[in-house]
């Protein structure tokens, strides 16, 4: 990635709702260029796309801990489900790591439900994001 990607890049994850001109101005290029730049950068996986967050929301890391090999239809769920914002398979404690995001009106308890037909899990509040 050129240093002209890397500054597009910044400048998306700083306001993603900056049209094409602003973002050109900011790193000399036309805007036509930027969206041609911006589409390499998704075709190419650099980018993987643009996310909306909700403001009155409250966030979890939640892992969990598969009961049985039923990855593929795990991760059909997750990849369906609305309040999943990112989610990992990893190594180490539990087999995945959820980032889910719930509105403030609606219930946690009803997703957790939905996640004991695959395993079990452990839920960490976010209390605030840093970085």
């Amino acid at each position: 990635m050129d240093k002209t990607n890397s500054a597009i890049l910044r400048l998306l994850q700083i306001n993603a709702r900056m049209s094409w001109q602003q973002i050109g101005r900011q790193v000399h290029l036309s805007g036509q260029a930027v969206a041609t730049r911006v589409q390499q950068m998704l075709d190419s996986g650099e980018l993987a796309g643009f996310t909306a967050r909700l403001g009155k929301c409250e966030r979890y890391l939640i892992t969990v801990f598969m009961s049985s090999a039923r990855f593929d239809d795990f991760e059909g769920f997750i990849k369906h489900e609305a309040h999943i914002e990112e989610a990992f398979k990893t190594a180490g404690e539990g087999c995945y790591q959820l980032t889910v995001t719930i509105a403030a009106d609606q219930s946690l308890e009803i997703f957790l439900t939905s996640l004991l037909s695959f395993g079990t899990y452990r839920v960490h509040h976010i209390v605030r994001q840093i970085k």
